[in-house]
């Protein structure tokens, strides 16, 4: 089967590998669709992440597919079920010297079902992402952007936010334009970005930011604070890098709650946002992807997402290579890989 791996660090290739054999816990999942996650899946390649499996491996962690196959023990899902995130190569695996991260471009992949394991006392020897029935009525497209979407929607959900909150996102990327998008959904008072100034208008346009501050201007937290009508109450910084970071800190009022969810020169920042988090509330951005598909679920019948920047389009997964330039040159915002 087809499937796009890193077979070095500075390198993507569409290749052939072994197709995946199911064992009797796992489902074998037809893939349709997979997401690039722009920040990711670029830093994977380039070898820049925390946790960094050996190469080769197979990339991709917003994948959809449906079951065509059960394990004689799975007893949580079923064929024809719509999951995300199914995995060419489970993570912490290997088949036949190509190791996971997360492995989604590919043909085919697999779920575990993990509950059913620990039911009968078999301890997991494979690390599981959370992989998620969808309802029937998710289109294809619709379950791989999903789980970039509850990702943020499930960190953005647990921060309080009111009518008082006043909240500055660093970036214009993807996740960044999303944690402005579920702040005001939560009711946050006011938002404002700080990034790229090509994103200003599809930030207050699809992304209900209510002010817009290019991150090359000099006095940058100067505007922020006059968008907000005083200082912050929450800064995300959903880049990661040394210069974002720098920024988020020149924005931070006395009170200021700051969260780091970007992963760009995560090594060099980390020392940064430690820093800045000894002196500042800090903002806890762990995202629960399973369990808030209901409110997503919900969000999406109402046509939530039906907005510019939501995606794209689509590419072939040959194409991948040049989709994957496209993003990193600021040419679209989200595309979507088909298999």
């Amino acid at each position: 089967m087809k499937a796009a791996i890193v077979p070095q660090h500075g390198r993507l290739e569409v290749a052939d590998i072994f197709p995946p054999e199911p064992g009797p816990y796992d489902c074998l999942v037809r893939i349709d669709a997979c997401a690039i996650c722009t920040g990711t899946d670029l830093n994977l390649i380039a070898g820049n992440f925390p946790s960094l499996e050996k190469t080769p491996f197979v990339l991709g962690h917003e994948s959809t597919g449906l079951l065509v196959e059960v394990g004689g023990q799975v007893r949580n899902f079923q064929v024809g079920q719509r999951v995300t995130r199914p995995a060419a190569v489970l993570a912490g695996q290997r088949r036949d010297g190509v190791g996971s991260m997360w492995g989604g471009f590919a043909e085919l992949g697999l779920v575990r079902d993990d509950a059913a394991s620990c039911a009968d006392g078999i301890e997991s020897n494979v690390s599981s992402a959370s992989r998620s029935p969808m309802p029937d009525d998710v289109d294809v497209v619709s379950a791989a952007l999903s789980v970039n979407q509850r990702e943020i929607l499930s960190a953005t959900a647990k921060l309080g936010l009111d009518e008082a909150s006043r909240v500055v996102v660093v970036g214009s990327g993807y996740n960044g334009l999303l944690y402005c998008f579920f702040s005001k959904h939560f009711g946050a008072g006011r938002v404002a970005v700080v990034g790229n100034a090509a994103r200003a208008e599809l930030a207050a346009a699809a992304f209900d930011a209510d002010g817009f501050v290019n991150y090359r201007d000099k006095s940058a937290a100067d505007k922020v604070h006059a968008l907000l009508d005083g200082e912050p109450t929450h800064v995300i910084d959903a880049v990661g890098t040394v210069r974002s970071v720098t920024l988020a800190r020149d924005l931070l009022g006395l009170k200021t709650a700051f969260g780091r969810y970007g992963m760009h020169e995560w090594t060099a920042a980390t020392p940064l946002a430690d820093e800045i988090h000894r002196s500042h509330p800090k903002l806890e951005l762990a995202t629960d992807e399973a369990g808030c598909v209901g409110a997503w679920h919900e969000l999406w019948r109402k046509g939530a997402f039906d907005r510019e920047g939501m995606c794209d389009g689509l590419v072939p997964l040959d194409g991948i290579v040049e989709a994957l330039g496209r993003l990193a040159r600021r040419e679209a915002l989200k595309l979507v890989v088909t298999m």
